[in-house]
Order: C-alpha cells, then structure tokens, then sequence
C-alpha cells in the first residue's frame, strides 16, 4: 500500500514531447489544498461533457472504476497558479508518451474482473482507492479484456522501486 506525500507522480522519461493542457475543474473546492476533497498530484481525471475536469472514479467510496479514458493530473497540491485562476483550472497530461513513478495506486486490489498488480508489464486501469484513509482516483491492475479502459502498464514494481509503481502510458501500447 502506498501513502500520499508532497510529491506522488514523478516522471521518469523525457515529457517534452507530450501535451499538458488545462481544464477548469467541475467541483472548484478541489483545488483548495486543506479541503478533505482536495486533488493530489498523480491522481486521474476525466472530462465531461460541459468540457470540464471531473475524478475518473467516483469517490464516495473505493472500489469505483473509471469507465472513459483518464487523464493524470500534473501539478502539485495548492498551486498559487492554480488558486489564483477564477475558474480553478488544473494541468492534466493530455497527449504524449511518458514513463512515469506515481504514489497513486494499489496494487492489492482487483476489481471488476481486474487483478492484484503483481508482473512487469501488466495493464493498468483507474479506479478510487483508500490510501491513508483518503479516497482518490488512482491505478489499480488490470487484465486484457475485462472491459475498462487501459491507461498504461507497469515498468516496475513498487517492491523494487522505493514503494513507487512504474507505468507507462497506453498510448504507446
């Protein structure tokens, strides 16, 4: 199981060749920072049809899994930028290939037809997770075909990097 800390995703590769973009955030009390709601790096986010960022997994309780492609958000908790801005807008990696670590996930969990992340180069998916005691939009394992969509794979286990999981994007899959 992981925790959150200050800094939960970490890219590992050369991102200059993907796309972050911004989007105003559906629920504004996710960009404040001492809310019990508040958005943590790492986590995955959807958008919805008035175009705007929403969890991927719904949060009243873990065990939820996203059912439409996920965005990672890329920006750290209690942004100034981010606070300032009227319509609370928020950085998610929209397009692009990376490898990154992430503190967002469990890898105990297999839900809907999902599995415990336990093998290098298993599908990952997005789910709500309890970390700490906090619910957030986090990867889980996967299997092929059991449905939801894949958001990336393990390049390396959390037990051999430091309680990190190493994914990387499906778009290069």
């Amino acid at each position: 199981m992981s925790t959150i800390q200050k800094v939960n995703f970490e890219p590992v590769s050369d991102i200059l060749a993907t796309q972050r973009k911004d989007f105003a955030l559906a629920d504004r009390t996710l960009a404040d920072p001492l809310a019990s709601n508040a958005l943590v790096d790492g986590e995955w986010f959807v958008i919805d049809t008035n175009y705007k960022a929403v969890r991927a997994a719904d949060i009243s309780g873990a065990g939820n899994v996203a059912t439409q492609s996920s965005y990672i958000v890329f920006g750290e908790r209690g942004r100034s930028d981010v606070l300032a801005m009227a319509q609370r807008k928020i950085p998610l990696i929209w397009f692009g290939d990376f490898e990154a670590d992430t503190r967002i996930f469990d890898a105990t969990v297999a839900l809907s037809g999902g599995a415990a992340i336990t093998t290098v180069g298993q599908p990952l998916k997005v789910a709500s997770i309890n970390i700490g005691g906090k619910i957030v939009s986090g990867l889980v394992g996967a299997v092929a075909g059991d449905g939801e969509p894949i958001v990336g794979r393990v390049t390396r286990l959390a037990t051999s990097n430091g309680g990190k999981l190493r994914f990387r994007t499906a778009h290069s899959i």
